[in-house]
């Protein structure tokens, strides 16, 4: 189940289900159905009880973000790079006790989604993050390549995937706590978000690896 870390305002929980407005449209009236619900449970941090709307609530599918292995074709360079992004992902969704698994899945919408051209700008900032020594250097290469990612629509392109995996409330918790939390710590230019990365990252063995594995395969 999803924790808060930091405790989320009215205003945060609001705009980030404005901006996941934005990025699922279909769901807009959904979202507005149960704008004063989802609000009050995400910042006192409970739970509908079992047959509340919240917990019947179907998702709507348009967005449904099912790929074939053979409907997309990408060199080995960016699929390494997708993977490595998946991986920042994860650790960031990790920070705030957000935890979303099948990363196959997550790379390939990330293909299909950013393509191969947006995935290979964030070959420098991976070396950036490579070469960075310590745990403090890396948690700030990592949070401009977070910044990097959300700017591209990474992130939606992830809740694209989850939203196939999870009911309809666990998945709106997942991403409104997710966004709010992530524009939380560009407000404060990452300050939140280096000095807790900084705790683990050197720890993040899947992340580290899959950071050097994407510079080798693309030289």
């Amino acid at each position: 189940m999803a924790t808060i870390k930091t405790k989320l305002t009215k205003e945060q929980v609001t705009q980030a289900l404005k901006t996941l407005g934005e990025w699922f449209p279909g769901e807009a009236e959904n979202f507005k159905k149960h704008h004063n619900d989802i609000v009050r449970h995400i910042i006192e941090g409970t739970e509908p009880k079992d047959g509340e709307p919240l917990l019947v609530q179907s998702h709507s599918k348009e967005v449904s973000a099912t790929v074939t292995a053979t409907a997309l074709s990408f060199t080995p360079c960016v699929e390494a790079i997708a993977v490595f992004i998946v991986d920042v992902v994860f650790f960031a969704l990790g920070l705030v006790g957000l935890h979303v698994s099948n990363q196959e899945r997550m790379a390939r919408a990330l293909l299909r989604e950013l393509g191969e051209d947006t995935l290979r700008g964030f070959l420098r900032a991976i070396h950036n993050f490579n070469a960075a020594d310590g745990a403090l250097a890396k948690a700030k290469a990592l949070f401009a390549i977070l910044g990097q990612i959300y700017n591209a629509g990474g992130f939606r392109a992830v809740f694209k995937v989850i939203k196939d995996e999870m009911s309809w409330w666990e998945w709106i918790k997942t991403g409104v706590i997710a966004v709010a939390q992530i524009t939380a710590w560009f407000a404060t230019d990452g300050a939140a978000f280096i000095a807790e990365a900084a705790l683990s990252i050197m720890s993040a063995e899947s992340l580290i690896e899959a950071g050097i594995k994407a510079a080798q395969v693309c030289k």
